[in-house]
């Protein structure tokens, strides 16, 4: 069995998901292509004008998104959206926290793109 190792992504939870079925494993991989991006678009859009109630919404449905690609930056960004919005807390790292997200994404994307080529 040869040995996978990327940098940005760990697939540990989608091939438990997936339990070995590679097809279900290709429709998690096209959910993530198709959604992340809109979503990530969504919550810059949800913080440049404050609406931090539906930030808070976007937020905790990534979480499960993000699982997936086992990024733990990326996780620990949202997570942190979450908190602080679920909190009604200081919402000024926020900007920054998605410029984290945003940053790593395309490069997790790709190693994805790779091992989705290979299914």
């Amino acid at each position: 069995m040869e040995v996978k190792t990327f940098e940005f992504v760990n697939l540990d939870y989608l091939n438990l998901m997936a339990d070995g079925d590679n097809s279900m494993k290709k429709i998690m991989l096209e959910m993530l292509f198709e959604e992340l991006p809109s979503e990530i678009t969504k919550m810059r859009q949800l913080q440049q004008v404050g609406d931090w109630e539906e930030m808070k919404s976007v937020a905790h449905k990534m979480k499960s998104t993000l699982a997936f690609i086992g990024n733990e930056i990326m996780s620990a960004a949202n997570i942190e959206i979450e908190n602080v919005t679920k909190a009604n807390g200081d919402t000024s790292n926020v900007d920054n926290l998605i410029s984290i997200i945003e940053d790593v994404y395309p490069k997790a994307i790709a190693e994805l793109k790779t091992e989705y080529s290979k299914l």
